[in-house]
C-alpha cells in the first residue's frame, strides 16, 4: 500500500471519529435533556440512559458524570422524602386515625431533614448539568 493510500485511510479513520462525538453528543444532551423535563417518575429510567451511554472524550463525560451525580442525589432525595411521608401514615388505629409513633415521627423528621440537603445540593449539581448541556449543544452544534 503507498503513501496516499495509507494517508487516504488514516484521514478517513480521523473523520469517522470526528463524526461520532457529534452523535454522542446528541445522545448524551438528549438523555440529560429528558432527565430534566421529566417526571420524577420516569427520572430512573432516563438517568440509566444517560449512564449507559458512552462518552468518548473529557467534554462529553464531563456531562455525564455531572448529571449522573445531580439526579442521582435528587432521587435519593425523593425516596426519603417518601419515606418519611410512610413513617408519618403508619397503618390506623381502631378509630381509623394514622396513629405514628414519636419514634416514627422523629425518623420523618430525619428523612426530610435529609432530604432538604440532599436537594439544596442537588439543586446547584442540576444548575451545573444544565449549563454542561447547554456548552455541549453550542460546541457540537446541536438544537
Amino acid at each position: 500500500m503507498g503513501i496516499f493510500a495509507w494517508g487516504m485511510l488514516l484521514t478517513a479513520c480521523h473523520c469517522a471519529e470526528e463524526n461520532e462525538f457529534p452523535a454522542r453528543a446528541g445522545q448524551l444532551a438528549r438523555a440529560a435533556e429528558m432527565l430534566r423535563l421529566s417526571s420524577n417518575h420516569d427520572k430512573p429510567r432516563w438517568l440509566l440512559r444517560l449512564r449507559s451511554l458512552p462518552c468518548g472524550s473529557n467534554d462529553l463525560c464531563e456531562l455525564q458524570i455531572t448529571c449522573s451525580g445531580a439526579y442521582n442525589e435528587y432521587l435519593h432525595a425523593i425516596d426519603s422524602i417518601d419515606s418519611a411521608r410512610r413513617d408519618l401514615m403508619p397503618p390506623l388505629n381502631d378509630a381509623t386515625v394514622p396513629d405514628a409513633s414519636a419514634e416514627a415521627v422523629l425518623n420523618a423528621a430525619a428523612l426530610a431533614q435529609n432530604a432538604q440537603r440532599l436537594l439544596k445540593k442537588s439543586r446547584q449539581a442540576m444548575n451545573k448539568c444544565a449549563e454542561n448541556e447547554a456548552v455541549i449543544r453550542q460546541r457540537y452544534k446541536l438544537r
